[in-house]
């Protein structure tokens, strides 16, 4: 008797299906879409319509399937419960054929009873939220596929040089470059803070209400202090209550475990992805959390029905919040899938903590005693408040201490700033104190911070841009292109970031404003409820995106550069200013009276530079780079020069025309022979690899620095996507790359104290 089908779109979800559902079914993969648009051509009929042309993107694959659903009474398409998913399961049934068999299940979380219960209630394929995903599609090859190529022959001179635009990755974009000139602009400035330090038992500080913004104001208290009566003049008791925060969504789930453990957005979804579909405990495959992309805050009564049945066996009732908590969605959230929680709390991460890798154990610590600490009370916390008046002038202080923990127990939180600061029991109203010591703190104004990984996933969902599924692909893919380095935990543009960024802020404002962006994905939104049709979002963003491509495409056919990047650095043959262009992956500066004047410098990949819209200031930073010692050419000992070609950069002698890889001056780890030099791959674009290859294969992807001096085993260098680490993986640098906790951090800046 032919069997029942199951297909999902990943190989170990199916394996896990496969350990629930043992011999009545066949459990398959369709790894990921079956179709998409065509990878060489725009694929969009650019009529009315605006057809997309679908290509099968594994005919072997698909021909498998049809093989074996072909006998199939009945097939569940069991693919993920996202726009992508929904799309996924509607080609299989168009593709496979015999659509009445087909049948759609929810996976919200893979669990054998979540899994019976889901076949046994089965629904139909959501077409709104297909079309959503068409729509979405559609949107992305029109913007990318059409401004990229252009980005290329504006930057580049020719077309297909790797630069890319896209609807959400630029604005993320700009919010970063934004900032970096912003901080660029900042200027800072002084100001004084006041602090009362009195003696006593205890001796305790209160500090003057504001900040001081000038001298005067600092000479004046100077000279009232220290004739002044200081007197209590209130005491107040007070609360302080703190409450758990909402289970994670997927957008709070990437930035606390960036802020926490240090992933990156990608690296979180991807060790969330394989704690969804199943890790190995014993002799099954498991699903430990529910579903993790999602927006919303809800969780299933049962779910929380087992997380306080449990904080009341492990804590005691009296830890328990009053009454069941629930959080309420914003605004713009979908309801469709519950908040991201274990999908049974009796899994503690002691308990599985054997069976996952250490990356999986410590995603899993926190979204277990996330969950937990919503079912629990609040931290209650008794704060005494002082305020002291001097000379016309209230000094405040307070002390905190915890009178119950609550939640807190399961989920630490950084600690109140007065909770390590007692008072004096005998404070009280009237009360004259003894003469404190005044110290006057001067501070200087600081620039807003460069975003993070964590900043950057906050202000896009701020900002209504992206959805869940979408935001780890964005912060990653704009480090990836080469738009964006990590500096430490902060995102730094690149020159070539700030470049793409302009262009675009000229000719297609529309795609970088946050506004234009978010109202797209409520338009997405609205399709997928039922509100709106496809094709009329698409001829909605086609009227005025069609004449802005071709204002470029005019002017680029008349030979007129349509924007140029010009340095401060004088061109060597003619003096006039050189600009910055874009080869391979690679920037270099030529002569902006090209074709007249040919000069053409190369520009290393680490130069220091200050961007402004009209110019880029490059000459200080290339001065420095260029004033270190040439390389001698190995054949006549002519020194070399660097310049570029097909594969990147090279150095070549001007006298005997030999050819070198640039040096990185940084010996090979490896075989301890070879140093790296600079290399260029279609695939990988700039790499660093040893000079005896093939003998030795040793490679890294960014700028060697130094061999390391905590190991003494790998290589230091400048990781594109996470700042300096250590090319040794057993390097105790890489053993906690979990930045401080923030109670830990210390913070910004500095403070010159004077006493008076």
């Amino acid at each position: 008797m032919p069997k029942r089908v199951v297909i999902v779109e990943s190989p170990t979800k199916a394996r896990t299906l496969a350990s629930y559902l043992g011999e009545e079914f066949v459990i398959l993969s369709s790894k990921g879409h079956v179709r998409d648009l065509p990878e060489k051509e725009l694929g969009v009929e650019l009529d009315d319509a605006f057809t997309p042309k679908w290509v099968v993107r594994d005919r072997k694959l698909l021909s498998e399937l049809r093989k074996k659903t072909a006998d199939a009474p009945r097939v569940y398409l069991a693919t993920d419960p996202d726009r992508e998913g929904e799309a996924i399961a509607y080609d299989l049934m168009e593709l496979l054929g015999d659509g009445d068999r087909y049948a759609r299940v929810l996976l919200h979380e893979i669990t054998p009873q979540a899994v019976r219960e889901a076949l046994a209630h089965p629904g139909r394929i959501n077409l709104a939220k297909v079309e959503a995903q068409r729509a979405r599609r559609i949107l992305d090859r029109l913007v990318g596929y059409q401004i990229s190529p252009l980005l290329s022959r504006v930057l580049a001179g020719r077309r297909f040089e790797g630069l890319s635009a896209g609807r959400v990755q630029s604005v993320a974009l700009r919010f970063i470059c934004d900032r970096e000139l912003e901080i660029q602009r900042f200027v800072p400035e002084p100001y004084w803070e006041v602090a009362a330090l009195f003696p006593g038992e205890p001796p305790f500080t209160a500090r003057l209400d504001g900040r001081l913004t000038s001298l005067d104001e600092v000479d004046a208290l100077r000279t009232a202090f220290p004739r002044a009566r200081f007197v209590v003049e209130e005491v107040k008791e007070e609360e302080v209550i703190r409450r758990p925060p909402p289970p994670f969504i997927t957008s709070t789930l990437q930035q606390a475990a960036s802020s926490e453990l240090g992933f990156s957005p990608k690296r979180t979804m991807q060790i969330a992805q394989s704690l969804y579909e199943g890790v190995a405990i014993g002799r099954e495959m498991v699903g430990l959390i529910t579903y993790m992309r999602t927006d919303s805050v809800r969780v299933a009564d049962s779910a929380i029905a087992a997380a306080r049945a449990f904080v009341r066996e492990a804590f005691g009732a009296k830890a328990l919040s009053p009454k069941p908590r629930h959080f309420r969605n914003k605004r713009r959230a979908q309801d469709a899938h519950e908040a991201i929680r274990p999908t049974q709390v009796a899994r503690t991460p002691e308990e599985v903590a054997p069976h996952l890798s250490p990356e999986q154990r410590r995603l899993y610590d926190l979204i277990w005693r996330r969950f937990i600490a919503t079912q629990m009370a609040d931290g209650v916390w008794a704060r005494r408040k002082v305020a002291i008046r001097a000379a016309d002038r209230l000094f405040h202080a307070s002390s905190s201490r915890m009178v119950s923990p609550g939640f807190t127990a399961v989920l630490p939180v950084a600690r109140l700033d007065d909770e390590a600061a007692p008072l004096p029991e005998a404070l009280a109203p009237g009360l004259e104190l003894p003469r404190p010591e005044i110290e006057v703190e001067e501070h200087m104004t600081e620039p807003p911070r460069r975003f993070t990984e964590a900043g950057i996933v906050r202000k896009l969902e701020q900002e209504g841009i992206g959805r869940p599924s979408t935001y780890a692909q964005i912060v990653s893919v704009i480090q990836d292109r080469g738009y964006v380095v990590r500096e430490g935990s902060s995102l730094r543009p690149t020159l070539l970031g700030h470049l793409v960024t302009d262009l675009l802020r000229l000719y297609f404002p529309e795609t970088i404003e946050e506004a234009f962006t978010a109202r797209m994905e409520a338009d997405l939104d609205r399709i997928q409820e039922g509100d709106l049709g496809r094709g009329e979002l698409l001829r909605s963003f086609y009227r005025w995106f069609s004449p802005k491509l071709h204002t470029v495409e005019a002017a680029l056919s008349t030979g007129r550069k349509p924007f140029q990047a010009l340095s401060d650095v004088a061109c060597p043959s003619c003096g006039a200013p050189m600009e910055v262009r874009v080869w391979r992956g690679s920037l270099y500066l030529g002569c902006s009276r090209y074709p007249g004047c040919r000069t053409t410098k190369p520009l290393p990949p680490h130069v220091p530079f200050r961007y402004t819209p009209d110019r880029v200031e490059l000459g200080e930073g290339l001065a420095a780079v260029e004033s270190a010692p040439p390389t001698p050419c190995p054949k006549c000992a002519t020194p070399m020069v660097v310049r570029h070609g097909r594969y990147g950069r090279y150095l070549s002698c001007p006298s005997c025309k030999a050819t070198s890889p640039v040096p990185s001056g940084v010996t090979c780890p490896q075989c301890r022979e070879g140093e790296l030099v600079e290399r260029f791959g279609k695939r990988y674009g700039t790499f660093y690899a040893c000079s005896r290859y093939p003998d030795c294969r040793f490679r890294v992807p960014g700028r060697p620095v130094e061999t390391c001096p905590m190991c003494g085993e790998g290589v230091v260098y400048d990781d594109p996507r996470r700042g300096q680490r250590c090319s040794n993986p057993d390097c105790p640098s890489l053993v906690e790359e979990s930045p401080a906790p923030a109670a830990q951090r210390p913070k910004r800046g500095r403070a010159k104290k004077r006493k008076i």
